[in-house]
Parts: C-alpha cells; sequence; structure tokens
C-alpha cells in the first residue's frame, strides 16, 4: 500500500463508501418518518426541540441544579424558581398551541380563497404545483409534514 495509486484507490473507496451511506440515510429518512413519524421532540422550538436535545423539564432541572450552589438559594427560593419555570413553560405551550390552530384557520381560509379564484382545471395545476413543492423541500432536507393540508389542497 505504498504506491501512490493504491492509496489513491483506497481513499476513493471510503470516499464513495461514505458518500453512498450518507445519500442512503437521506433517501431514506422520509420513508421512515412516513411510517413511523419523525423522533420525539424532534420540531419543537429551541435547544429542546433539536434532535437529541433534553426535554424542557430537565433543561430546566439541569440549569437549577448547576446555579443552585453558585448563588446559594435557599431551599424556598429554589422551589418558587422552579414554579416559576415550570408555570411559564406551561404558558408557552399554551401559546405556541393558541398561534398553531390561529395559523391552521388562516392556512384554511387562504386555501379557501384561492380555490374560489381559480377554475377546476387551475386549481388541479395549482394543487400538483403545491406537491411538487413540497416533495423538492423534502429533497433539499427540509422536514416532511411542515407544510400544513386543508380544504381544497392535496392531503
Amino acid at each position: 500500500m505504498n504506491s501512490p495509486s493504491t492509496r489513491m484507490w483506497v481513499g476513493l473507496f471510503v470516499l464513495v463508501v461514505f458518500v453512498a451511506g450518507l445519500g442512503a440515510g437521506v433517501a431514506v429518512r422520509p420513508l421512515i418518518w412516513m411510517r413511523a413519524g419523525p423522533p420525539a421532540g424532534f420540531g419543537r422550538p429551541g435547544l429542546a426541540g433539536r434532535p437529541g436535545g433534553p426535554a424542557p423539564a430537565r433543561m430546566t432541572e439541569r440549569l437549577l441544579d448547576r446555579i443552585a450552589a453558585d448563588i446559594e438559594l435557599t431551599t424556598e427560593q429554589d422551589q418558587q424558581l422552579r414554579e416559576v419555570f415550570e408555570t411559564r413553560r406551561q404558558r408557552l405551550r399554551e401559546i405556541n398551541d393558541e398561534v398553531r390552530v390561529r395559523f391552521e384557520t388562516e392556512q384554511e381560509q387562504m386555501n379557501s380563497d384561492i380555490a374560489a379564484i381559480l377554475t377546476p382545471d387551475q386549481m388541479e395545476i395549482f394543487e400538483n404545483e403545491i406537491v411538487r413543492m413540497r416533495q423538492d423541500r423534502r429533497g433539499r432536507g427540509g422536514r416532511p409534514g411542515r407544510l400544513r393540508r386543508g380544504p381544497g389542497l392535496p392531503q
């Protein structure tokens, strides 16, 4: 394995195997997600929403455990801080749900408005373009299922 051409071929082989594995993983991920859905916690905003990131309750727990000694919290202060974090986390979840419902309502209204403007033939072309755009987005590494479907658009 001292010859430069042998090293080049071995290096090229390793590169091809790596790229093939990466390509297979990217190609298979949407198929797996269609059957099993995305990993738990995927798509949630912030650090906690990143795949492999800690759940919000665990993050709070870790933060308070880490700083409790540094800032010399009393037991009462520690409990009060935990209650503040938990209350805020619940409220933010409620806000997120409200925003999602409002967004879906607006999306459905827009879809209805579009369907009222276009002829059935135009609507079919428009729907096909939406489907194509979703597929293109998934091919670029976008997350499947992020575009909401509504009345008048393909399911």
